[in-house]
């Protein structure tokens, strides 16, 4: 059956209920209403950055002052990573794929490095703040997170993860980064509608205020999505359109799922265990152990399905608070193991393909396994550190 995920998780939804796994009036009440509207509150602020241009201009800026391979790779993993801890990697991903592309077509340079380091760079970035990646949101939400705070916690994580995946890329890569380029980087001006994204650029900056003043996620995120259609002053539609609706479907189904498996005694199991396992440990090696299962967890099921398997585990466990920014980070940077390890891997892939640039399953791993296992191990110490 050729199913994507959102279509997938529908139908595991459907057959719960059908099946008779859950009443529907449980299959409604297991959908996490704050976790959809904060979502769609952002989505929508970011649709109206897409629909002016911003990200375009962001990557045109950070072309443009890339004179050599190194700088370049430079620029993509730090702008990535940067970009997507404030509009989700996600959606870089999907904007800066073509138009680095467009700019190393003229120069005749294999673009796999710089490929590979935006999907890296935007993995490892997302870790930053509740508003890089949907794994974020559900434990910024579920664990009472300030936006502040998760991202005091987190900044270290960040900074030092970035730096090892550049240094990283430009190590396997350093033979092809030493060759300059031929030609000068050219890239096709962006037409920047400045009212725009000056508008939603001023709506984000007003969301994270208030997040930052303690204002609920939820409701500050879909009040600016709101105000920013009021305040647009464009047919809405263009921007209602860029808001993935799929993503939506996903996680209102996916909710139903785990409702469901909860119902099999298997979340109860883990539950146990898991408290079984990290009661009598230190902090250390609860994090290790934590760390460990949300990375299986991630590549075998998928981040965000690994992320609700422990929704109800995490406040059971000691110093809960940590063990959530540990969820956060793993399921985020085990996103590196592999091509398929999320999304936003397989949104550069995809769209390289189509480019004639194809991405090998081999080359992807030979990197993105030791980058993985260096920055969760960064990630642990960082996060227990500054605890």
């Amino acid at each position: 059956m050729h199913l994507n995920r959102p279509a997938a998780s529908l139908l595991g939804a459907v057959a719960m209920v059908a099946f008779r796994v859950l009443p529907l009036p449980d299959a409604y009440a297991a959908i996490d209403f704050d976790v959809l509207v904060f979502l769609l509150g952002l989505m929508l602020i970011v649709g109206y950055l897409e629909v002016g241009k911003f990200f375009e201009w962001a990557a045109e800026w950070v072309l443009k002052r890339a004179v050599t391979p190194e700088r370049l790779l430079l620029g993509v993993v730090i702008g990535g990573g940067l970009l997507s801890a404030l509009f989700v990697n996600d959606t870089i991903c999907l904007v800066v794929t073509p138009v680095l592309l467009a700019a190393l077509g003229p120069l005749r340079v294999r673009p796999n490095p710089y490929l590979i380091g935006l999907a890296m760079g935007s993995n490892v970035g997302s870790v930053l703040s509740i508003t890089g990646n949907p794994q974020n949101m559900l434990v910024g939400i579920w664990s009472g997170a300030t936006f502040g705070g998760f991202l005091a916690h987190m900044l270290p994580v960040a900074a030092g993860g970035l730096a090892i995946t550049y240094g990283y890329l430009r190590w396997v890569y350093g033979a092809e980064l030493r060759e300059p380029f031929r030609e000068r980087l050219e890239s096709v001006p962006v037409a920047l509608d400045r009212p725009l994204v000056a508008k939603g650029l001023a709506m984000f900056g007003c969301a994270v205020v208030a997040w930052l003043a303690g204002g609920p996620l939820p409701l500050v995120a879909i009040a600016a999505g709101a105000a920013m259609v009021a305040l647009g002053q464009r047919d809405p539609a263009y921007a209602i359109d860029r808001v993935e609706w799929s993503l939506l479907l996903f996680f209102a189904s996916l909710f139903v799922v785990m409702r469901g498996f909860e119902q099999t005694g298997a979340v109860a199991w883990i539950d146990r265990h898991a408290v079984s396992l990290l009661s009598h440990g230190t902090v250390w090696r609860a994090a290790v152990v934590v760390s460990a299962a949300l990375t299986g967890l991630s590549n075998l099921i998928s981040n965000v399905p690994a992320v609700i398997l422990w929704r109800n585990t995490v406040p059971n466990l000691p110093d809960s608070d940590l063990v959530w920014r540990v969820v956060a980070m793993s399921s985020t940077f085990a996103g590196n193991l592999l091509l398929i390890g999320s999304m936003a891997n397989l949104i550069v892939a995809e769209r390289a393909e189509k480019r004639g640039a194809p991405i090998g399953f081999w080359e992807y791993a030979r990197v993105g396994m030791p980058v993985t296992a260096l920055t969760l191990a960064w990630g642990v110490v960082a996060l227990v550190l500054t605890r």
